[in-house]
């Protein structure tokens, strides 16, 4: 309770020290806009997995005056937007020998203008849809992050309504991309969606740089499957190591969740603060806060330092998807720091997480995660490419160092890295993880993007499972 304590004390403090800076800000407001403000907008399509990326055909500018004058059919069909993206891709996994894996695929997303507010949209994956079985064998099933099975679904179908900048609802199959516990709809080292989501998501943009977020979902549709169901990462042993909870056991499956977040810019943007709160039915209660500030005193050079906290519980103690499946009560609590220095082509990142809890809770205290866990997107700043405190399990320290370099007018990336973690679980006692990440984003073809990784995790000796190792070659393009 000492460290969340203290770490409320400094996400108070920054929060202040942005507040007040506002006041020397207000001069300069109106050269930059605040992130939150146009987050809600007709340019911002938050349900389009490559909204952000480059694209070989571009994005079509929204025009309001040109809109005013279109009838049903026009504002319908004429206006919107829409991405495809293929790619194929090469794994080896393993430990040991290993074995290979291959994948080829295409996500086509699209959305309709809107009419009085309300558009349509979808998103279609087809990985795989002949020769998976061919292509990897026996080990058709044995990388579903690739993913390497066969993978024709809807991952998303939704109906939205936007009204001016203040508010928009998306209701169907969607993806959320804005919560932290939560994984999204896009990774770039993953060929299909992350995870969608059946539910509804509701953004309001209260002013002064406030955005509130408010969602509920009953099921979600993880990489590689087809379908929304009501089990999680938890149950389909999705971790390099074989999962935790199997499929069979109907008492670990969830029946929804709901959660409440706000997040704050301030300060140019230079400021950030969020304030989560999750309901994971049937896997816990997760409260969780972060913040970074950012220093700017050249125009090449940056500072930026961060702090989060959270605490994770199962109320009054009732049973739950761990306990019925004898792997310990849900009680945790988490904190992490990190530091960014950025200078023209070359930063660095130093994150630090402890996470802690009684010795017979689950995992000695381990956070968890339903939506990330062993797909490693958790928001801690320590967690690697593999595997992080939450997606081993087990409460414990990790340190992580990570320098970036960028070239070629940023389009190429190169991101090695060390994860070392003390943990509360002998098997994972003295773990290391190095890794090795690639990105090219080539120039001459406006939306070919080529990904490489090399990862390797070192485990004890007490761990019967030895060390992993993971190596994936992925080529895309996006139209």
């Amino acid at each position: 309770c000492v460290y969340i304590k203290f770490l409320m004390k400094y996400l108070l403090c920054l929060f202040l020290l942005a507040s007040s800076t506002d006041v020397f800000a207000a001069a300069g407001e109106s050269a930059i806009e605040n992130t939150n403000a146009k987050f809600i907008s007709p340019q911002n399509y938050i349900q389009n997995p490559y909204a952000a990326l480059v694209s070989g055909g571009g994005t079509k500018p929204f025009n309001e005056s040109q809109t005013a004058n279109q009838n049903f059919a026009e504002r319908l069909f004429a206006d919107g937007t829409w991405n495809i993206q293929a790619g194929a891709s090469a794994q080896y996994t393993g430990s040991g020998a290993g074995y290979p894996n291959y994948a080829y695929g295409a996500n086509l997303f699209g959305q309709t203008g809107n009419v009085a507010g309300f558009s349509v949209g979808g998103l279609f994956t087809a990985m795989n849809p002949y020769f998976a079985t061919q292509m990897n064998g026996y080990n058709t099933n044995a990388s579903p992050f690739l993913p390497s099975n066969e993978q024709v679904t809807l991952s998303e179908a939704y109906l939205e309504y936007q009204h001016s900048n203040v508010i928009q609802i998306d209701a169907g199959y969607i993806g959320i991309n804005n919560s932290p516990w939560l994984s999204e709809n896009y990774y770039n080292n993953a060929m299909a969606p992350g995870t969608t989501y059946q539910g509804i998501l509701v953004n309001v943009y209260l002013g002064g740089g406030w955005l509130l977020t408010g969602l509920t979902f009953n099921s979600a549709q993880t990489i590689s499957e087809t379908g929304f169901t009501s089990y999680t990462f938890y149950n389909k042993g999705y971790d390099y190591l074989g999962g935790t909870i199997a499929n069979n056991n109907p008492s670990v499956t969830s029946s929804g969740t709901s959660a409440l977040g706000a997040s704050y810019a301030a300060w140019d943007n230079q400021y950030n603060l969020r304030l989560w709160g999750y309901q994971f039915n049937n896997y816990g209660t997760l409260l969780y806060a972060d913040n970074s500030i950012k220093f700017q005193p050249t125009k090449g050079l940056s500072f930026s330092l961060a702090a989060q906290a959270g605490t994770d519980n199962q109320l009054n103690n009732t049973n739950n998807a761990l306990t019925n499946d004898n792997l310990g009560q849900i009680s945790s609590n988490f904190i992490g720091v990190q530091g960014i220095i950025n200078y023209d082509w070359f930063s660095l990142n130093l994150g630090y997480n402890n996470v802690w809890g009684p010795s017979s809770a689950y995992g000695g205290g381990a956070i968890v995660t339903p939506y990330t866990y062993g797909f490693a997107t958790d928001p801690l700043y320590t967690t690697p490419y593999m595997s992080g405190l939450a997606d081993l399990g087990t409460a414990g320290t990790a340190y992580k160092i990570s320098p970036t370099l960028t070239f070629i007018n940023g389009n190429l990336s190169l991101a090695p890295a060390y994860t070392i973690f003390n943990t509360a679980l002998a098997e994972w006692n003295g773990t290391q993880e190095y890794d090795f990440v690639a990105s090219y984003n080539v120039p001459q073809v406006k939306g070919l993007t080529l990904f490489g990784v090399y990862a390797y995790q070192q485990v004890p000796d007490a761990n019967s499972n030895g060390s992993t190792y993971i190596t994936q070659l992925y080529v895309s393009y996006l139209y």
